[in-house]
């Protein structure tokens, strides 16, 4: 899940707004009064456990987030393009919505997980935020489901970074190329951040190179490891970031600095906790832009257009997955509540508690722990964060966005109390006047635990200055320790015979749109597996008309 890098924001113009960070998982469907999830209008056209049609092998797809969602609009896809290709699809999601990591929230309610019966603010991302410019998936699906994409901006106001004791660096005003924040930044680092910057541009050129027909056309990689080296992301990925940086001759100044406070806030980790590929992801986020009304929105769009059937909630939980010996000359089943010609696990294996027999698959999925990250709104009339808190004067100017470094000197003996502190928007008169008189603000925090309310009120010059907190606890991202070997540490794709897990990818990149890359390939390799068929494009470069 990517959010606008800070290196991006410090080397492109003026016009590029103020960012935050964002996360994953929480309930944006509302509920019936009897406890029964409503589905969004996107999805009217998926069957709602409706009779078996057996037409085409059928594929149990679990999970329906951002890699099972498309992996069932992909299998559909290929059903109308492809020859004679025809499955039966059936997503499991043990969720009450569809979007996985991507979700909204309207903190300033007294239900910031559903959505008000009154139209009014626009809900705040809680998930995964942001659409990049080299997220030629997700790009497509905006166009293909006429979704309305945003400039992805939080209010006007400087930017800042924080390692518990002082702040490191900071704008002198405004996102940009001012002649003294180039100046002062140059000063300081020298020539690092044009370095990492065409560090940055190398790696992404190399990443977008799996979007073009003669990488699509040798078809799926069922190896992580092969994978990376074909997009030149393994060497980077064996070592941490602030080794990787150093190696390619970065100043480690540059690095636990403005590097560090870009994978805190992406990745919830010190630079030198991350591997390098994960590090340079956090900083590849150059035309940040969102989904009108959620970027959940393709995800929903996806499923809806995939017309597979949707267990949902209680329906959809998958306790148990149990192969069946194969006959003679025909291929193995799986049972997933009910029969399955193939499953595709579009969710992380080991949070799922799914027990799986007769298979050794179990054993050949490596653990994956992930980052636990409280993200917190909060509803404040204080104008920006409070000087006297980060130990300055009382008439200080200060920025309305900082980010937290773990990884100098200062940190590792104070470290700071949150990864970011972002003001999203001024709130409408009408939705101030819930908290009080004057202007009432949204900001949303990221920090390693709970920011109680004695430290909330510390940050923004008092207690009665905080007119509502709301907090929410994901397992956020993977924990991207460098990876030092590949064939243990990376997940199969195809584990067993039928069963093909899109979500190892996360082991190596871990955003939106690889998740559906990872499900692209998964369905590709099926299609080969079932059918013989090589996909001769990715569906970013397939013809526009679906």
């Amino acid at each position: 899940m990517l959010v606008p890098s800070l290196l991006s924001l410090l080397l492109v113009p003026a016009t590029v707004p103020t960012v935050t960070a964002q996360l994953l998982f929480p309930a944006n469907v509302p509920s019936t009064p009897d406890g029964a999830a409503q589905i969004p209008f996107h999805l009217t056209h998926s069957h709602q456990a409706g009779e078996l049609d057996l037409s085409g092998p059928r594929i149990a797809v679990i999970g329906g987030g951002a890699a099972g969602s498309s992996a069932a609009y992909f299998l559909a896809h290929f059903g109308r393009e492809g020859p004679g290709i025809e499955t039966d699809v059936t997503v499991f999601e043990k969720g009450e919505y569809i979007g996985g990591r991507s979700t909204v929230v309207w903190p300033w309610e007294e239900q910031p997980e559903i959505q008000p019966a009154e139209e009014g603010e626009e809900p705040v991302e809680c998930g995964a935020s942001i659409v990049v410019e080299a997220n030629k998936n997700l790009h497509k699906a905006a166009r293909v489901f006429n979704l309305t994409l945003l400039d992805y901006a939080g209010e006007e106001g400087t930017m800042s970074i924080w390692d518990g004791t002082q702040f490191v660096y900071s704008e002198s005003k405004g996102w940009g190329w001012g002649y003294w924040d180039l100046a002062k930044m140059f000063w300081r680092y020298g020539r690092s951040p044009l370095k990492v910057r065409s560090l940055v541009k190398t790696t992404v050129s190399s990443f977008l190179r799996l979007y073009s027909p003669a990488f699509i056309s040798s078809g799926a990689f069922s190896s992580l490891s092969s994978f990376a080296t074909s997009t030149n992301l393994s060497y980077p990925s064996t070592l941490s970031g602030l080794d990787y940086f150093t190696t390619e001759g970065v100043s480690p100044l540059f690095t636990t600095e403005l590097i560090a406070a870009a994978t805190a806030v992406n990745y919830g980790t010190p630079v030198g906790e991350i591997h390098g590929t994960g590090a340079l992801v956090s900083l590849a986020a150059t035309g940040a832009v969102s989904v009108k009304g959620g970027n959940r929105r393709i995800f929903e769009a996806f499923l809806g257009a995939s017309e597979a059937r949707l267990k949902l909630s209680k329906t959809g939980k998958v306790v148990e997955i149990v192969k069946l010996d194969a006959a003679k000359g025909a291929r193995a089943q799986w049972v997933v509540k009910t029969e399955a010609g193939a499953v595709i696990l579009s969710a992380p294996f080991h949070q799922t508690s799914i027990s799986i027999h007769n298979s050794p698959l179990p054993t050949l999925i490596p653990p994956q722990p992930y980052v636990n990250l409280h993200v917190t709104f909060i509803i404040t009339n204080s104008s920006s964060p409070s000087p006297a808190y980060f130990n300055l004067p009382p008439t200080t100017s200060m920025p309305k966005s900082i980010f937290a470094s773990f990884d100098t000197p200062s940190a590792e003996s104070s470290p700071p109390a949150f990864n970011s502190l972002n003001y999203l928007r001024q709130l409408s008169s009408h939705t101030s006047s819930k908290f009080g008189e004057g202007d009432w603000h949204v900001v949303k925090m990221f920090s390693k635990s709970k920011l109680s309310a004695e430290v909330l009120g510390e940050i923004f010059g008092g207690k009665e200055n905080v007119g509502r907190s709301w907090e929410k606890v994901w397992l956020a991202y993977p924990k991207l320790k460098p990876i030092v070997e590949a064939e243990k540490e990376l997940a199969p794709v195809r584990p067993d015979e039928g069963f093909y897990y899109s979500n190892g990818f996360e082991r190596l990149i871990s955003t939106m749109e690889t998740e559906t890359v990872a499900s692209f390939n998964a369905v590709s390799l099926l299609l080969q597996d079932f059918f013989g068929y090589t996909p001769p494009a990715s569906w970013a470069e397939w013809g526009e008309q679906e």
